[in-house]
């Protein structure tokens, strides 16, 4: 029986690993910029599409059906991205942190997968979706505008796209070394 009791002492005076409040702080900070970022980016695609909605109306766009096509395809790609996205934020927000460590890691490690598949595969096929709506706009621009617009039309748009990847690309690495992190740090502060 005397190996039951030390036993028994021993479990009760283990010591705990519990959360500190400026870990705690750390994680929340983390998830308040990735959120953030998220509603930037949101913004910013919804801007866009008032844009080319504004730009269909201002060319009467609606009466060429190769120029719904090509709109279409583009804004669709952006509506779609968005929808994403404020489904993305739905799920951050369900997190709950204040939860029991495996739960918390379990739901950051979902969310982790989820945002991995955003980026890997409707990310790339979004903006694919959005060239191929603009390339078939091409022909409709070189036939109604000056060789030279047309031109910086096309350069501009090439160049446009190149940094816009480099850009994607670095905030895709950010956000997801970000959210790796938070589940280390989810592991280590034992949440």
């Amino acid at each position: 029986m005397n190996n039951f009791e030390d036993l028994q002492n021993k479990w009760k005076n283990q010591t705990t690993i519990s959360a500190t409040e400026d870990g705690f702080q750390s994680l929340l900070k983390s998830v308040k910029s990735i959120e953030q970022k998220q509603r930037t980016g949101n913004i910013v695609l919804t801007i866009t599409i008032i844009i080319l909605v504004t730009f269909l109306f201002y060319v009467s766009g609606y009466n060429s059906t190769t120029f719904l096509l090509g709109i279409g395809l583009m804004i669709g790609s952006l509506v779609v991205r968005i929808a994403v996205e404020l489904y993305s934020l739905k799920k951050l927000r369900t997190i709950n942190f204040s939860k029991e460590s495996n739960t918390f890691r379990n739901d950051l490690t979902r969310y982790y997968s989820f945002r991995k598949y955003v980026h890997y595969l409707i990310t790339p096929l979004a903006i694919s979706v959005y060239t191929v709506g603009f390339i078939i706009l091409l022909p409709l621009f070189k036939a109604t505008l000056s060789h030279g617009f047309y031109l910086y039309i096309l350069c501009s748009s090439v160049a446009f796209l190149v940094l816009f990847s480099v850009f994607l690309y670095k905030q895709i690495k950010n956000e997801l070394y970000k959210l790796k992190q938070l589940q280390l740090d989810g592991e280590a502060i034992n949440l």
